[in-house]
């Protein structure tokens, strides 16, 4: 099964091995479907250290979630696995027809500038206001606003989605590779 970094370990919480997990969507639609998750970390020699755990119950806590799970029964446990990445399995990230898609679901569009081809959505990222699509072209990487103003249309079955970036805008957030 493939899983998908969607958040971190912040903190504990309380006494008893709650984890606060800090979302970085801010929300959790899937969290209903979420039976277990994944927990790494990758330690300084490049050996990546995973951790299976069952989620017990879950609650909204600021900008993000507070979990309890099956295997972490005490605060010292659960202070361990600070700075943790937190994942689930990509299967729940699929959205219905009609719903506003899962970012995933967006890797491998191509991304158009009034019919002019900027790249392909490579992966994403954040600039704490809204979700940027980090596109890739031949010899650049494009961190562009996924923001309505900027979305003229996408289409599902082609895999493309059509944008109008404001003038100057590619110039500014454009990397070379």
């Amino acid at each position: 099964m493939e899983f998908i970094k969607v958040g971190k370990v912040k903190d504990a919480h309380g006494l008893k091995g709650e984890l606060f997990i800090f979302l970085f969507a801010k929300t959790a639609p899937w969290i209903k479907q979420l039976r277990s998750f994944n927990i790494t970390r990758e330690s300084p020699s490049g050996k990546v250290e995973t951790q299976t755990l069952t989620l017990k119950s879950s609650r909204p806590h600021k900008d993000g979630l507070i979990v309890v799970t099956e295997e972490i029964t005490d605060r010292n446990h659960s202070e361990s696995l600070k700075g943790f990445a937190f994942e689930i399995p990509k299967n729940i990230l699929v959205s219905k027809k009609g719903d506003t898609p899962y970012l995933i679901e967006l890797l491998g569009f191509e991304i158009y500038d009034n019919n002019i081809l900027i790249g392909v959505i490579s992966s994403f990222s954040s600039n704490s206001e809204q979700d940027l699509l980090v596109v890739e072209s031949a010899t650049r990487f494009y961190e562009i606003p996924f923001v309505e103003p900027y979305v003229l249309k996408t289409d599902y079955e082609d895999r493309k989605i059509m944008m109008v970036v404001p003038e100057g805008l590619l110039e500014l957030c454009g990397y070379d590779k």
